[in-house]
């Protein structure tokens, strides 16, 4: 689940409206080939399916899940094909080996190869559909606040594993990214943004591509790859950054996890226990990367005093933003109940039989609730574009993990239970790791800022604190007075 596509630091801001996108179903069969070893891998899944997986209007769709997210005012809509009895979707069939097969025989050019395939199916699409229609601004480019296409190469997903079956023989690793703009990737003849009806698609810097791989193998079966990987790939196409852990070097980083589309999100599930399901209930973006989306405007709280937080699933979603001293530093309030997409939270806690033994198991929470978010904007924008946002902390301009200088992530969930005194998810040995018993405030409760420090500089509440004000004298306490579930009223106190 990464991107090449080197989008700008910070999550853009996103035009709300509907953004056309194409499904393009690809198989491979060379010339001549007579068995799969030769390269032929072929689209078993129907148009029909990855219609209603990304337009369908009913249930879990991606469609929409992004008008959830974006209150009615963003999703993908169907690409104009001409001659096709499916809006959207167009399969094509390439006479070359897949891009696996490729690589194998030329194991130092696996990008070119993968590259060459990609311009290779779009050019296949052209008969069937103006891509210069979609050139908006006439730049001679298509971007992805224009156009997005979404690759499903024929085989197997490797994010679920490297293992086949008598059907699936290659495989492809979710991505997004996009395609040099002239030069050949790797010397490969071909592997480059190609030109067509007068513009260029996924262009480096310009534009962009999607791709997954036709199923994926979860729950210890080959399943057709679930909306959940799509919904993070296309958000890295629309701006999106990442918000897991690309280094693992700090055991219990704090880490948003299943909060996040571009955390764990992606893996949401209605049926938590069910593996196979894993993935077909997305879960909501962050909310900092939602507001610099434009998804969502957030309610600013300057001053003490009451105020009220409605469930992000509903009519009247909200946001509250706490301002705090530091400018950059503030808290953001959500209230996620268990419908909408939100029915797809779980934790992970383990089980230990009579013999012993140790197993994890996976269940949806009973209650909702509000989750506090820590956003330090100086530490997104600095470390975002190099997948060091909410990384283990250590940064080195080489791009290398290892160096001395530590920086905290720039987006924290500060979850009502499971962090211990140094600011980390703690290892208890009942839940797993960013899957707490409890992370939700309710009615009841009581957040105090200072009892939350910085897993980095250990500091309390904030990162960094402007003159005048200090970790021992700041504190923000939030108490949650009244709970409906789909309203919940808090009373703000800040003390300076």
């Amino acid at each position: 689940m990464s991107s090449n596509l080197h989008t700008a630091v910070t999550t853009k801001k996103l035009d709300m409206k509907p953004v056309p996108l194409l499904v393009l179903l690809i198989s491979f069969k060379p010339k001549d080939a007579k068995t799969w070893e030769d390269g032929i891998q072929m689209i078993s899944t129907s148009k029909e399916y990855w219609y209603n997986v990304c337009f369908g209007d009913e249930g879990y769709t991606l469609k929409n899940f992004y008008k959830e997210m974006s209150g009615g005012k963003f999703y993908f809509e169907p690409a104009k094909i001409l001659g096709t009895d499916i809006p959207g979707v167009l399969e094509v069939t390439l006479d070359i080996p897949h891009p696996d097969r490729m690589t194998k025989d030329s194991p130092g050019k696996s990008h070119g190869n993968a590259f060459y395939c990609i311009a290779e199916a779009l050019k296949k699409a052209d008969p069937y559909i103006d891509f210069s229609h979609y050139d908006i601004d006439n730049g001679g480019y298509l971007s992805s606040d224009e156009f997005n296409v979404l690759l499903i190469h024929a085989g197997y997903d490797i994010s679920g594993g490297k293992d086949t079956n008598e059907d699936l023989h290659w495989g492809v690793f979710a991505n997004c990214g996009s395609l040099p703009e002239s030069m050949d990737q790797d010397g490969v003849s071909g592997a480059h943004a190609p030109n067509l009806d007068g513009v260029k698609l996924c262009a480096f810097g310009k534009g962009c591509y999607t791709l997954v791989g036709e199923y994926r193998k979860t729950g210890g079966q080959f399943v057709p790859h679930t909306l959940g990987t799509i919904a993070h790939e296309l958000g890295h196409s629309i701006g999106f950054h990442d918000v897991y852990d690309y280094d693992k070097k700090v055991v219990g980083w704090p880490l948003p996890y299943l909060f996040s589309l571009m955390g764990h999100g992606n893996y949401g599930n209605a049926e938590a226990s069910n593996e196979v399901l894993k993935g077909t209930v997305p879960q909501h973006l962050d909310p900092f990367q939602k507001i610099r989306s434009g998804f969502i405007e957030p309610e600013i709280v300057n001053d003490d005093g009451e105020y009220v937080i409605h469930s992000i699933s509903g009519e009247n979603a909200n946001v509250i933003r706490i301002n705090t001293p530091d400018p950059k530093e503030y808290f953001l309030l959500e209230n996620r109940q268990l419908a909408g997409f939100s029915k797809g939270l779980y934790r992970k806690r383990y089980v230990t039989n009579e013999n012993g033994e140790q197993t994890e198991i996976s269940e949806n929470y009973e209650k909702g609730g509000v989750i506090i978010w820590h956003i330090d904007e100086d530490i997104f924008d600095k470390y975002s574009v190099i997948k060091r946002t909410n990384s283990s902390g250590f940064y080195d301009p080489e791009f290398e993990c290892e160096t001395t200088l530590r920086h905290d992530p720039g987006i924290v969930t500060l979850f009502k239970n499971g962090f211990d005194e140094n600011g980390l998810l703690k290892n208890d040995g009942k839940f797993v790791l960013g899957y707490p018993e409890d992370p939700f405030f309710r009615g009841g409760d009581v957040f105090n800022s200072n009892v939350y420090i910085s897993a980095a500089t250990h500091t309390k509440s904030l990162n960094s604190f402007p003159n005048g004000i200090s970790q021992d004298t700041y504190n923000l306490r939030i108490e949650f007075i009244e709970d409906n579930g789909d309203e919940i009223k808090i009373r703000v106190t800040q003390t300076k």
